[in-house]
């Protein structure tokens, strides 16, 4: 009997470690279907290649005034010395930085080359100068005809802007010259309303006699102060 019973409690101890034996394999992770990832070295990308900038074609040239007078201007390029034009006709040519090449023409090739750009150009502003009778706001006869040639003027332009602005001589008080002053404006406007030019586009103003075109002393009679002036653009 007790060869029995040890003989079934040696069976049982083994039965014990294989159920142990078999539950640490199944505690191990199963192997996967799946294909697993591998680390591949990226091709490392190139740096980035700028495109070279593209050569400037650019001209400058400086035109005389219809009045003849020249002017000037300084012409800048990166990588150049600064360029002085200031007689007429004179130019500059840009290349690109460090291409900065004086050029010279004349009215024929510039109107050649620079034709279109100078159509192009908006109207040059004028102006006209009327003149009164002393202490009135009428028009001097000569100025009378001169009407006609200022709406003219205004007449020929696509959007024009008008000023006009009244002045008087140095004879009166502050006050009374104000007053005519802006009397004088006001005439001249109404005279070209009536020729048919817009309300809207003409601005006034009376000046009295704080800029006289010929200054005098005070309470001094001078016709050529007594003035509208028109300027059209």
């Amino acid at each position: 009997m007790r060869l029995i019973k040890a003989l079934n409690l040696i069976a049982a101890l083994l039965l014990l470690g294989a159920c142990a034996q078999w539950t640490d394999r199944s505690s191990e992770p199963l192997p996967s279907s799946r294909p697993q990832p591998v680390a591949v070295s990226q091709p490392i990308e190139p740096e980035a290649v700028l495109p070279a900038p593209a050569p400037r074609n650019e001209s400058v040239v400086l035109l005389p005034k219809p009045n003849g007078d020249i002017g000037g201007v300084v012409v800048h390029s990166e990588g150049s010395e600064p360029l002085l034009l200031n007689t007429a006709y004179a130019g500059a040519r840009i290349g690109g930085p460090g291409q900065l090449q004086a050029v010279s023409y004349d009215a024929e090739t510039a109107k050649e080359e620079f034709g279109e750009a100078i159509e192009s150009l908006p109207s040059r502003p004028a102006t006209f100068m009327l003149y009164f009778l002393e202490g009135k706001d009428e028009l001097t006869p000569e100025s009378e005809g001169e009407v006609a040639r200022v709406f003219a003027e205004i007449n020929s332009r696509p959007d024009p802007e008008i000023w006009i602005i009244g002045h008087t001589d140095a004879v009166g008080t502050m006050q009374y010259n104000d007053q005519l002053s802006l009397q004088r404006a006001e005439r001249v406007r109404q005279e070209l309303i009536s020729r048919g030019l817009s309300a809207s586009i003409v601005e006034v103003a009376g000046r009295g006699k704080r800029e006289p075109l010929i200054p005098t002393s005070e309470d001094t009679r001078e016709p050529m102060s007594r003035r509208v002036e028109i300027r059209v653009r």
